[in-house]
Parts: structure tokens; sequence; C-alpha cells
């Protein structure tokens, strides 16, 4: 497969098996207290870079929250015919506060990717609170990457290196968490393997 094949598969895959299992706040550039009328939606996937409001595609509702499926490091081992990819999930959420029924629960179901889904709790408050609880968000929706990655051996036609670890953690700046309240962002990095494209040998009997 082609790099741009790799990519494209990999952000479907994502779409998939990791933004369809959870449903996230769509922020509001205008308001995010009490008078914010709850929207909740399945996370996007974006393939390299996260487009601007102006750039979405018309089934894009907004740019967070969101994965970007991004490479990070490739190599090939012309000899063995292999390739290797380091692949970034950058996460992205939207959180001021707590809504009613906001909460995401983990409840062990042998059935579910991981052995957890996750629903939204029930709660009689009709108050909006504002705090900086939207972090768990953030980890929920990167529990479900975990779980989607560390449980498939192949994923969009490529195989996960089980020899390299998965790695995550939060954005980090100066050794400092980003600090962007209400927006929470996190990574996950992994590895993938496949064979290198089969090119064609470039033609030099025209500089003879």
């Amino acid at each position: 497969m082609t790099t741009k094949q790799i990519i494209e598969n990999l952000t479907q895959w994502v779409s998939d098996n990791i933004c369809s299992k959870i449903e996230l706040k769509v922020p509001d550039d205008y308001q995010d207290g009490g008078d914010y009328n709850l929207v909740t939606k399945n996370p996007e996937a974006f393939p390299l870079y996260v487009p601007a409001k102006d750039r979405l595609a018309p089934t894009a509702a907004a740019p967070i929250p969101s994965v970007c499926v991004q490479l990070m490091e490739g190599s090939d081992d012309i000899r063995d015919h292999s390739r290797t990819m380091k692949i970034r999930l950058s996460l992205s959420t939207w959180n001021p506060g707590h809504h009613t029924g906001e909460n995401m629960i983990p409840e062990a179901d042998p059935a579910a990717i991981g052995g957890y889904k996750y629903h939204r709790e029930n709660s009689p408050e009709d108050k909006y609170k504002r705090n900086s609880d939207g972090w768990k968000d953030l980890y929920n929706f990167q529990d479900i990457a975990l779980a989607a990655l560390e449980g498939s051996q192949i994923i969009a036609g490529v195989r996960v290196d089980a020899s390299v670890p998965i790695t995550y953690g939060p954005f980090t700046e100066d050794g400092e968490i980003w600090d962007y309240y209400p927006y929470w962002f996190g990574w996950v990095c992994f590895t993938i393997s496949c064979g290198v494209p089969e090119r064609k040998a470039a033609s030099y009997s025209d500089l003879l």
C-alpha cells in the first residue's frame, strides 16, 4: 500500500472503531455556560491535519471533538521489503463543566472492545456547573482508542507492531501540560508494519 492509502485507511478505521464508540460535546464559541444548549456527537476523524471551520467537509459538524491521524516517521527496509510507520492519534475534546447527563461512566461489558462500554450518567440535577473536570472526557476517549488498538493485530490492512509499545499522554510544552481550558488535548502513538509497495525502476536510457 502507498502512504496515501495507509493514512486514508487508518483514518476510516479510527472513525469506525474509535470515534463511533463515544459521544462528546460540540464546542460553542459564543456560549459555554448554563445557557449553552448541550450538543453531543461522535468525534470526527481527520487525516494529517485538523481543518479550520471554513474548510470542514459538509458532513463534519466541527473540528473538535476529533482524532487526527498523523504519520510521524516511517522507514523502508529494501532488503526485506518491509515498511514500518510511527502513527500518532491526536485527540481533542471540549468541556467547560458539568451538564446534566454529561459524564461518561465506564461499565464492564465482555462483548465490547477492551471489555468496557461507556454510557452517560442520569442525573436529576438540572444545573450547569463550570469546573475543570473536562479532562475526564479526554481520558475516556483515550481509553477507547487504546482498547481498540490493543485488541487488534491487523487494522486497516496493516499490522500493529506488537514489539513496539503503544505510548500515550497529554500534549505538553516546556514540560507543562497544555492548558487551553475548556479544550483538552492528548495523543496515542503506535507502530504499524506492512510490505513496501512495488515501484517501477526508473528508465535512464534517454540519458545514455
